[in-house]
């Protein structure tokens, strides 16, 4: 057989020729030298295990940053219930910062929009309301804004007239309608706006027959809401006046909804509400906060641990980023929480609440233990904190860069004025100012980085491209040659520090977990390319190997028919 013809398409042979099976030497050949593939797609399958717990991970983490968003203020972690004594007349509810307590809402009209009915009917709304043979105009006005004008064409109906309103780019805010009496037709005029100021009106320089101003009866007047709060304002003529039926002014922190009013024009109707903080779904926030917390923890654990029996490690055991990310994410559970400070009973300063161990939330170090380095919760120790001060609780989870302020010195005084948000950071700042012998504020720093001064306003603001920027204190004592020093807070509770922290590790550029994973789809990749190489090398040595047997084969072909041969000339012989 030439070579030519061995080389070319699919080498095979049974070794029937010879009776030896070489498609079976040729198998377990490149069996053994397959070892190197086999064990270069073990370690893929390695890194792609890798790959999958770290994308796990990031998912949990993303999902417990979800949660803390949801928790990271005062007003969605310290939730206040509001009850109303008719709830079918008024409901309310209130932010963390309302005062507890309760209060009579006195209501003697709700607010309303101003409704006019066309009294021209027609049969039909397709009937024309133009028979003029030319167009007319219909202008109206509203809220005491400038006219509108219309221009009605000839043959116009009544429902091309609603249409021509609505779809109008000038208009105001009124919304037309027809309606009917079972026989005849209407147009509706209802503006959107409610308040007193709120009116429609028809102008006389309206053309279009039957709808000038005297054709149109006003079935609701627009009007504001009346209402009095805990009796005040006083006089029987007095009260809060909104253009609206949600009122927030009315009780700092709290927004109020009228539903119905008196069911007698010229009276009023009373209902009392109670402000209370609802300490169950406060627990209910920290039951949250720890289970999440929690889920995250156990994914590091699983992912970490070493089994001492099979002195085996799991799937990213020993791993550096991974090992930072979970420190990181235990120190600032267990930590102060920035801008925190201990509570100091000799002058009053301080947080009463820094930390979360004091709320009852600690890490469950006991060995073997089924809760092992997780968080866990003593709710009795919970419910005196939040019976002790529940503000304080709320803000140690919740607080949003609240200041505060401690003045060291023996003289001076100054208070937290403001910060800028997404660039000042949360933590706590010493500061140190001086008053000259006029009066006036020098040489002030702010965490030893010189600040700038405004003596008009008697403020100093952090300008270093720092942790403090932004920051500015007020100074409210002016005397004469002093120094003054002490430290301004700027705090943020634990959901939102951790919240930020999960920000910066599951970031998708420069978060150490999705750095990781890049390094090890590279590193997959590289994989990849070396088994397509021993893939490659494994087909050629296949073909070379199949190659040298088919010639063995051939020649013992040629082997046998010699012996074939001789063998029938020796038969002759005898």
């Amino acid at each position: 057989m030439a070579e030519e013809s061995l080389l070319s398409g699919q080498i095979s042979f049974t070794g029937l020729g010879s009776g030896t099976d070489f498609n079976t030497i040729v198998e377990k050949l490149i069996q053994i030298e397959g070892n190197h593939k086999t064990q270069l797609e073990n370690w893929k399958l390695t890194w792609e295990n890798k790959i999958e717990a770290i994308q796990q991970l990031n998912t949990a983490m993303l999902s417990l940053k979800t949660s803390l968003d949801g928790m990271d203020t005062m007003n969605e972690f310290m939730t206040k219930s509001v009850s109303s004594s008719d709830s079918t007349t008024l409901i309310a509810s209130a932010d963390a910062e309302a005062a507890e307590g309760s209060h009579t809402v006195e209501i003697y009209q709700l607010a309303q929009t101003m409704i006019m009915a066309n009294n021209t009917g027609v049969s039909d709304t397709s009937t024309s309301i133009n028979n003029t043979g030319s167009s007319q105009t219909f202008v109206y006005s509203y809220a005491g804004g400038s006219d509108v004008s219309l221009s009605v064409a000839d043959g116009t109906t009544l429902e091309g007239l609603k249409n021509l309103i609505n779809s109008d780019p000038d208009n105001p805010g009124v919304r037309a309608a027809i309606i009917t009496d079972g026989s005849q037709h209407y147009l509706q005029l209802r503006g959107l706006d409610m308040g007193s100021d709120a009116s429609i009106s028809i102008s006389a320089s309206t053309t279009l027959s039957g709808y000038a101003a005297s054709d149109f009866d006003t079935t609701q007047n627009n009007q504001d809401s009346w209402i009095k709060i805990d009796g005040w304002p006083t006089g029987s003529n007095a009260w809060i006046k909104t253009a609206s039926n949600t009122v927030s002014n009315a009780i700092e922190d709290v927004t109020l909804t009228l539903k119905t009013g008196p069911s007698t024009p010229g009276t009023s109707t009373t209902v009392t509400l109670s402000i209370n903080t609802d300490q169950e779904g406060i627990k209910e926030s920290v039951r949250t906060f720890v289970d999440k917390v929690n889920e995250v923890r156990q994914i590091f654990i699983d992912m970490t641990e070493f089994n001492e029996n099979e002195e085996q490690g799991s799937v990213m055991t020993g791993n550096y980023a991974v090992q930072l990310v979970d420190s990181g994410l235990r120190f600032a559970a267990a930590n102060l929480a920035k801008g925190f400070a201990y509570y100091d009973a000799t002058d009053g300063t301080g947080d009463y609440y820094s930390s979360l161990s004091q709320l009852g939330i600690t890490t469950d170090a006991q060995k073997g233990s089924a809760t092992e380095g997780l968080l866990i919760l003593d709710e009795e120790v919970l419910d005196a904190a939040l019976d002790n001060n529940v503000n304080a609780v709320a803000e140690l989870f919740a607080a949003d860069h609240v200041g505060a302020q401690k003045v060291t010195s023996s003289s001076g005084n100054f208070s937290y004025y403001s910060h800028i948000d997404g660039i000042t950071e949360a933590g706590s700042y010493d500061v140190r100012y001086q008053i000259d012998g006029s009066g006036d504020i020098v040489n002030a720093y702010i965490n030893g980085n010189a600040a700038s001064i405004d003596n008009t306003n008697n403020l100093i603001t952090g300008t270093a491209d720092s942790a403090e920027q932004g920051i500015v204190i007020q100074v409210n004592d002016l005397t004469p040659s002093t120094t003054v020093t002490g430290e301004v807070r700027l705090k943020q509770g634990k959901a939102g520090e951790l919240s930020d922290l999960l920000a910066d590790y599951t970031d998708s550029d420069q978060g150490p977990l999705n750095i990781l994973e890049d390094n090890y789809d590279d590193i997959v990749d590289n994989i990849d390319k070396k088994i397509d190489a021993e893939e490659i090398r494994l087909e050629k040595r296949s073909r070379e190997l199949r190659l040298k047997f088919a010639r063995l084969e051939a020649l013992l072909g040629t082997y046998d028919q010699q012996s074939t041969s001789l063998s029938n000339q020796i038969d002759k012989l005898e």
